[in-house]
């Protein structure tokens, strides 16, 4: 176990389109209690201004970030997905970091953190590679949509799926494993599904990850009774991760930065995101399955002209 008390390594990725949450979230962090997090910021090109701006946002006191520019990350993937490419930069988090470095925390910028992350930080992950709390919406590898090929990749059906946005990563064992390697050729394989690098993870750890107390990481659906909650955990559990979290994760959409945003910790974020460089727009039109289309054409038609 590391002292709580020693300063801990934090890996976010982002991109140009969410700078904004990006610094909410860093923020969050700081001011959470983690004056000292060493932080490392996975992007693929961010403009001088919305780095800039990330800095600023940040408490004048707080460390610095690092700078890790991925902008030649090419992933092609099977199967297209409506997530943005972003999503797929953790994949780079084992060189985005010294070597020395034993473990490290991987958070999406979706995230409000609420509470110091030492004692999570300290976990003892008993010879795993990954420790990461179980997906609500698909809590098991054979659920629909979690890992639908499971039979012919001899995968346990029952096994857990994980939630991929908070991540603490064994970094040797993450390595030696060459998990990035592998889950890179499984999203290049005719197995793969929707689900991007949130898939590719759980068929790459299947059986080596330790779950992490859902206060870790309050997923959107369990703030309902309508999702798998009940059945993973116990109402005292879920009462705790719903009232008290540790960890906000603004998982589904509408973000707290759209509008018709109800989320119970809306007001918490926008009250950390007002403490932030950036103008926080609160009525911003949720971005529709067709916008990310034609964005993603649009970019598409850009690194053709740039030989990207």
């Amino acid at each position: 176990m590391r002292s709580t008390s020693t300063p801990f390594h934090v890996v976010v990725a982002t991109d140009e389109n969410f700078a904004m949450p990006t610094a909410v979230t860093l923020r969050s962090l700081f001011t959470a209690g983690d004056t000292d997090a060493q932080v490392t910021v996975i992007h693929d090109g961010l403009s001088l201004e919305a780095v800039d701006s990330i800095l600023t946002s940040l408490p004048p006191t707080a460390p610095p970030p690092t700078w890790f520019d991925v902008g030649d990350f090419d992933v092609r993937p099977t199967t297209a997905s409506h997530l943005p490419d972003s999503t797929y930069f953790r994949l780079r988090l084992a060189d985005a970091v010294p070597a020395e470095r034993g473990r490290i925390l991987y958070l999406d910028v979706d995230m409000l953190v609420r509470r110091p992350l030492g004692a999570l930080a300290a976990v003892d992950m008993k010879d795993h590679t990954l420790a990461a709390v179980q997906s609500i919406n698909y809590p098991f590898v054979a659920t629909r949509g979690a890992v639908d090929h499971w039979r012919p990749l001899g995968l346990d059906p029952r096994a857990g799926f994980f939630n991929a946005g908070l991540l603490l990563v064994d970094l040797q064992r993450w390595r030696s494993r060459q998990v990035a390697e592998r889950a890179l050729e499984y999203l290049r394989s005719p197995n793969c599904g929707k689900g991007a690098d949130q898939e590719a993870l759980n068929v790459v750890c299947t059986g080596d990850w330790l779950p992490l107390d859902p206060t870790w990481n309050q997923q959107t659906p369990m703030l309902d009774d309508q999702h798998g909650a009940h059945l993973l955990y116990d109402t005292e559990t879920i009462e705790a991760a719903r009232t008290d979290p540790h960890i906000v994760h603004f998982q589904t959409r509408p973000k707290p930065w759209h509008r018709h945003c109800d989320h119970p910790w809306r007001s918490e974020w926008l009250d950390v995101a007002a403490q932030t460089r950036f103008d926080i727009v609160t009525d911003l039109r949720e971005r529709t399955i067709a916008d990310e289309w034609r964005w993603r054409t649009r970019r598409a038609a850009s690194a053709l002209v740039k030989g990207r």
